[in-house]
């Protein structure tokens, strides 16, 4: 039995799972980064497309764009507490960007985790 063989291979399994986790969890938090700039760009960005449209083409990809967000997420419901902030259409732009520094700090850490344990896994070897 060659233990360190063995150690050696097991640590190698458990550094590269957790390097998979942390590129999942990147993943996700650039998608939850489009999100929210999406929600508070996108509105602006649809008006000046539209304003360039021909009136029916505008019509028509409100509609589909309108019935994508609605279906995005069936878990929110507006009737929730949490969900009611105000009917507003401008989103508050200190929590838009206290939002969006959170995750592009928890992507760069979730990088920096990344090159670490690729380190350690070049360090360890086969």
């Amino acid at each position: 039995m060659d233990a360190e063989a063995i150690a050696r291979a097991q640590r190698r399994r458990l550094a590269q799972e957790a390097l998979e986790f942390e590129r999942d969890r990147e993943a996700v938090l650039r998608e939850q980064l489009e999100a929210v700039v999406a929600d508070v760009e996108g509105p602006r960005i649809d008006e000046e497309a539209f304003a360039r449209m021909a009136p029916e083409d505008a019509d028509l990809v409100r509609a589909i764009l309108a019935s994508g967000l609605e279906g995005e997420d069936p878990d929110l419901d507006p009737e929730d507490e949490w969900y009611d902030i105000g009917e507003t259409d401008e989103p508050e732009a200190e929590p838009f960007e206290d939002e969006v520094r959170r995750l592009e700090q928890e992507i760069a850490d979730s990088r920096r985790l990344q090159q670490a344990l690729t380190s350690y896994l070049d360090a360890v070897g086969d």
